[in-house]
């Protein structure tokens, strides 16, 4: 995994600070709470841009039935078919891959916190609930098996946010492709996050978490504002 150590050096920084403001109030787990200030903190910067990837969604809807017809009348020619396209979304003002920025500004966060917990620049000892940050949680074992419940906890997350976006894009072009990963993404988290340091797990836990209340909001306002623009119509 690469690594940045100027952003390294201010995420474990931040921690530090946050830490000790957190453990003056006599606060148990003061690393933990840092981590959930920072994640907090991280999702209210990026949230402009949480608006703009759902501005690019509603675009692309909008522009569903027009990609249908070169899709259609291009179908034999996919060259035609991609210029056509790629012009479509230059007309319009749409970008398909606006909905990657917040992931894309939020990786190196995450990278950053998984090179400081795997390093010596937290203590060793630093705990929050029932787990030690720098290790897996590790809630109970059966014999050399551990049960992490915070992985567990993430493909529910993470299973939540797939189907809300693939309820989102449904009958779009994409669709399909939504579908697959609504079982694939949450596979691919319990692989990556189960024996990953707790720290770093609380941390996308938290994010995830967030993005799904988010998320919520968001399509519940586009829903309402929908049917406000047929009450009108009436």
């Amino acid at each position: 995994m690469f690594r940045i150590k100027i952003l390294e050096n201010t995420v474990v920084f931040l921690l530090e600070k946050i830490a000790d403001m957190v453990g003056k109030f006599g606060i148990a787990g003061k690393y933990g709470v840092a981590i959930i200030i920072i994640t907090i903190l991280m999702r209210i910067i990026v949230f402009p841009l949480a608006l703009k990837q759902e501005k690019a969604m509603k675009k692309m809807k909008e522009l569903q039935p027009e990609l249908e017809k070169i899709k259609e009348k291009y179908k034999d020619n996919p060259q035609e078919y991609q210029r056509k396209t790629a012009e479509l979304y230059r007309e319009s003002g749409a970008n398909p891959l606006a909905g990657c920025l917040p992931l894309l500004i939020q990786m190196p966060v995450f990278v950053a916190l998984y090179w400081a917990f795997s390093g010596n620049a937290i203590p060793a000892d630093a705990k929050f609930l029932w787990f030690t940050l720098k290790q897996p949680d590790r809630l109970f074992t059966i014999g050399k098996f551990a049960f992490n419940l915070l992985p567990i906890l993430n493909v529910v997350i993470t299973y939540i946010q797939q189907k809300i976006m693939t309820d989102a894009t449904k009958g779009q072009e994409g669709s399909q492709q939504m579908q697959t990963m609504l079982y694939m993404m949450p596979a691919l988290m319990l692989v990556i996050f189960y024996n990953m340091p707790s720290g770093v797990t609380l941390y996308y836990l938290v994010s995830g978490a967030w993005s799904v209340v988010q998320q919520y909001i968001i399509l519940k306002g586009r829903s309402d504002d929908g049917k406000d623009s047929i009450k009108g119509a009436k």
